[in-house]
């Protein structure tokens, strides 16, 4: 008996230290051009079902004169776009939640840096991501592509 219990003993820590089955994050930046409302990745492919990291950076530079906030929105449904970028310009470019958006970063002030953390949909596709920012999403897109 005191065996068995001695041969389940590292299984048991290893269960608990999260071994065996901690899937690192794929990690993707994604930063603005400068002081353009453009994106420096307009594209990157992920697996499916795999946790994806998305680190966005505000590089506009700091003594740009008037407001330059950047974010991430990655949508679902590429259809619902339109109406919650108009709902989130009307919100100072904040969405409102939505279950049609996948994953969003916080709005980043320039030189700021924010992220979000999710799992790729199972469902290979394009993906489309956009800045909420009033008037940004026009240039500031691209694809999430899932394989």
């Amino acid at each position: 008996m005191f065996k068995k219990i001695l041969s389940i003993i590292p299984i048991l820590f290893m269960i608990a230290c999260g071994g065996g089955s901690s899937a690192e994050a794929t990690v993707v930046n994604i930063g603005s051009l400068g002081s353009e409302m453009k994106f420096d990745v307009e594209e990157f492919t992920v697996e499916a079902g795999s946790k994806v990291k998305v680190i966005m950076k505000n590089n506009t530079p700091s003594d740009f004169m008037g407001a330059m906030l950047h974010n991430v929105v990655i949508f679902k449904d590429e259809s619902a776009a339109p109406m919650i970028i108009q709902l989130a310009e009307g919100n100072g470019g904040e969405p409102y939640a939505d279950g049609r958006i996948l994953a969003m970063t916080p709005l980043a002030d320039k030189q700021e840096e924010t992220f979000i953390e999710f799992t790729a949909p199972s469902k290979p596709g394009k993906y489309l991501y956009v800045c909420t920012y009033i008037a940004h999403a026009g240039s500031m897109r691209g694809y999430m592509i899932v394989k």
